[in-house]
C-alpha cells in the first residue's frame, strides 16, 4: 500500500507516539483524523499537520465508552469522510501488584485497549472495505509477547492484542484490507515516565515505533517487535528455554520499574 495520498485515523493523538505519527504520517502526504479523549489535546498536532499542508479532523471518543464509538462513526460519516488507514495507538498502562488495586483500575484498561480498539475496527470494516487498498495497524507491545510482575492486566489487554490481531489477519487474508501489530518495548513517553530498562525492555525512541507503524502501512508484515532483535530474547529463548527465562526475568527484575513507577500516571488514566 502506498504511504501517501491517504486519509489516516489515530486514536491517541493527541501527544506522544500517536502525535508522532500523525507528524510523520502528514509529511509523507496523508491527511489525519485525529481522535482522542478531550478535543484540547488535539490542538497542538492539529497545528503541526496543517502547517504540512495536509488536512486535520479532530474528534473527541472516550474508547472505553461503546456508545461513543458507535458516535465517532457516525459522525466521521456525517462529514463526509473516509479513512483508508485506521491506527489503533490509545491505550494506558496501570501497573503494580495485582491485588493491590481496585479491579475497576483493570477494568478500566480492557475496555480502553481490547474493547475499544476491537469495537472500532468492527464498526470501520464496512467502510475500509470500500476502500481499493486499506491497512489496519493495531498498537500492542513487548507486554503482549511474555508477562512479568507488575503489568499483570497491561499484559493480558497486549496478549489479547496480538492473538486478537493474529487472527484478524488470517480472516482478511484474501481482502484488500492488511492487518498488522506493533509490539515495542518500552519507548520514551510518559506512559513508562520512571521506568528502569532491564535486559528485556530496553528503553527505544518513540520515532522507532512512528517508523514501523509506517513500514507496515506499506509491507503488510503482520508483527513488527521493535527493535527487531527482541524477537531472540523473548520469542525464541522462551520457548527453546522457558526454565531458564522465566528465572532470568524474574532475576532481573524485567518489569521492577512498573512497581515502582507510573504512581503519578494514574492521574492520567480516565475514570
Amino acid at each position: 500500500m502506498k504511504l501517501s495520498g491517504n486519509t489516516v485515523l489515530i486514536t491517541g493523538c493527541g501527544m506522544g507516539i500517536g502525535a508522532l505519527t500523525a507528524e510523520r504520517l502528514a509529511k509523507e502526504g496523508n491527511d489525519i483524523i485525529g481522535v482522542d479523549i478531550n478535543l484540547s489535546h488535539l490542538k497542538e498536532i492539529q497545528n503541526k499537520v496543517e502547517s504540512l499542508g495536509k488536512k486535520f479532523y479532530g474528534f473527541a471518543c472516550d474508547l472505553s465508552q461503546a456508545e461513543q464509538i458507535t458516535s465517532l462513526i457516525k459522525k466521521i460519516k456525517k462529514n463526509k469522510l473516509q479513512f483508508q488507514v485506521l491506527i489503533n495507538n490509545a491505550g494506558i498502562a496501570p501497573s503494580g501488584p495485582y491485588e493491590g488495586k481496585n479491579f475497576s483500575v483493570w477494568e478500566k484498561a480492557l475496555q480502553i485497549n481490547v474493547h475499544g480498539p476491537m469495537q472500532l475496527i468492527y464498526e470501520s470494516l464496512p467502510m475500509l472495505r470500500e476502500q481499493k487498498e486499506a491497512s489496519i495497524i493495531n498498537l500492542a507491545s513487548i507486554a503482549g509477547k511474555f508477562g512479568t510482575e507488575g503489568t499483570v492486566t497491561y499484559s493480558a489487554t497486549k496478549h489479547a492484542m496480538v492473538g486478537f490481531s493474529q487472527a484478524l489477519k488470517m480472516e482478511l487474508y484474501d481482502t484488500q484490507i492488511g492487518v498488522s501489530w506493533i509490539c515495542p518495548s518500552m519507548a520514551k513517553t510518559r506512559m513508562i515516565d520512571g521506568v528502569k530498562p532491564s535486559f528485556f525492555t530496553p528503553v527505544i525512541e518513540p520515532i522507532q515505533v512512528a517508523d514501523a507503524i509506517c513500514k507496515a502501512i506499506q509491507k503488510n508484515p503482520g508483527e513488527v517487535l521493535v527493535p527487531s532483535y527482541l524477537r531472540s530474547t523473548i520469542v525464541i529463548m522462551p520457548a527453546l528455554f522457558p526454565k531458564f527465562s522465566l528465572w532470568l526475568a524474574v532475576k532481573t527484575k524485567a518489569s521492577k520499574g512498573w512497581l515502582l513507577a507510573n504512581k503519578g500516571l494514574e492521574k492520567n488514566i480516565p475514570v
